[in-house]
C-alpha cells in the first residue's frame, strides 16, 4: 500500500463544478521513484522541476569532471548513479515543495494501492459518500458490562488473583 499526500489548489472554492473542483487536487505518491533510477533526468522534466534538473545535471557534470581531472578509472563512472538514487528517493518531497510554493496548500493523506483507489477514498471522506450509505451495524462482541456495574473484588491486583495455600 502506499501513502499519498493530497494537495489542494488554494482557488479550489472558486471553481464553478465539482469536476472542475476535484481535477485541482494532486496526489503525491510518497514511495520510492522507480522510474527515477534508469531515467533521472526524464523524470524531473517530467514533472517540471526545473531547478532539481539543473542542479541535477551540475552534479553529474561535476562526477564527470572530478572523474577525469583526478585520473580515476572509467569504472568510478558508476558514481553518476548516486544521482540517479537521490532523484528517485527524493522525488516526492521535489514535487511537494513544489506544489507548496504554486500555492497548493496540503489538504491530506490517503493510504491505497493506487491512484485512482486514493482519490476515491479521498473524495468519499471529503464529500461524505453520499452515493451508497452504509449500514448500521451492531458492536461486536456482545453485549458488554459498562464498568461501573462490576462488582469490585478486594484483595486483586493486577490480572492474577491471591494465592490461596
Amino acid at each position: 500500500m502506499a501513502v499519498w499526500t493530497v494537495f489542494e489548489p488554494e482557488e479550489a472554492e472558486t471553481r464553478r463544478s465539482t469536476q472542475q473542483w476535484a481535477d485541482g487536487f494532486v496526489f503525491v505518491p510518497e514511495r520510492l521513484s522507480w522510474s527515477a533510477l534508469p531515467v533521472a533526468p526524464l523524470v524531473l522534466l517530467r514533472h517540471r522541476l526545473w531547478l532539481a534538473f539543473v542542479g541535477y545535471a551540475l552534479l553529474q557534470a561535476a562526477v564527470i569532471l572530478a572523474v577525469s581531472v583526478l585520473d580515476l578509472p572509467d569504472r568510478a563512472l558508476v558514481l553518476l548513479l548516486v544521482g540517479n538514487i537521490a532523484v528517485a528517493v527524493g522525488l516526492p518531497g521535489l514535487r511537494r515543495s513544489k506544489l507548496l510554493t504554486q500555492g497548493y496548500e496540503e489538504a491530506g493523506c490517503v493510504v491505497a494501492h493506487t491512484l485512482e483507489a486514493a482519490e476515491q477514498r479521498y473524495f468519499d471522506a471529503r464529500l461524505g459518500d453520499v452515493a451508497t450509505p452504509r449500514p448500521f451495524l451492531p458492536p461486536m462482541g456482545g453485549a458488554r458490562v459498562p464498568a461501573g456495574a462490576r462488582p469490585a473484588e478486594a484483595g486483586v491486583l493486577g490480572l492474577f488473583p491471591e494465592a490461596t495455600r
